[in-house]
Formats: C-alpha cells, structure tokens, sequence
C-alpha cells in the first residue's frame, strides 16, 4: 500500500470511530490513538516510584502505631495511603492520565463496582 492510501484509511477510521463513539474520541495529532497527551519522560516515572517508596515507608511506620492509637484510625490510614498508591499507579502506569477520558470512566465505573460488590458479600456475610 502507498503511503497515501493507508493516510487515507487511517483517517476514514479515526472518522468512525469518532462517530460511532459519539464524539468521545477525540482527535490527538502525532499521538498514538486513543491518547490525549504525550507519555511522561524517564524521570517522571522515577519520581513517581520515589514518591511510592515514600508512602509505603509511612504505610509501614503508621502500622506501628498500633498501641498508641485505635486500630479503627490506624485502618483509616493505611486505606487512605493505600488509596493514594492506587491512584498514582493507575494514573501513570497504567496511562490513564495520557489516554482518553473515556478509559478512566471505563476503570473507575469497574473499580465502585468491584467496591460495591465486595461491600455487598461483606454484609452478606454479617462481617459488618
């Protein structure tokens, strides 16, 4: 195929994909399809393990904490930690912040509903 003709597809493609998704799909020149933004540098990535180190070294220290406060707080912590952790890594890892919006509504709707039907077996099973 010559390099017009496969332009010319890809273009043709872009345009129904675009439509069959009603608009969500947006264009992103010089991009790989489906991304909105370039990927971070090496460094970025660094730094986002650094900043991972981090956190986990202060999930590790807060389950010391155990006899000085509740258990209740120290499980509040370690969620909210380990929720931050999650975050980070879907966003840059897993490429959600570069890549269309409609991929991180697709993985947060399955992560509440993951949430959802783990809380619903929980109470099922008189845990709460």
């Amino acid at each position: 195929m010559s390099e017009g003709t496969v332009k010319t597809l890809e273009e043709e493609m872009s345009a129904v994909a675009h439509a069959e998704m009603g608009g969500v799909l947006k264009p992103a020149p010089g991009l790989l399809p489906g991304e909105i933004d370039s990927h971070p540098t090496p460094f970025k990535y660094v730094m986002i393990f650094l900043i991972l180190v981090v956190v986990t070294a202060v999930e590790v220290a807060t389950s010391y904490l155990e006899g000085d406060i509740s258990s209740g707080l120290i499980v509040a912590l370690l969620l909210f930690w380990a929720l931050v952790k999650f975050v980070l890594v879907a966003m840059y890892y897993m490429h959600l912040k570069t890549d269309q919006p409609m991929f991180t509504r697709f993985f947060v709707l399955g992560a509440v509903a993951a949430c959802v039907l783990y809380t619903i077996m929980l109470t099922t099973l008189h845990v709460f």
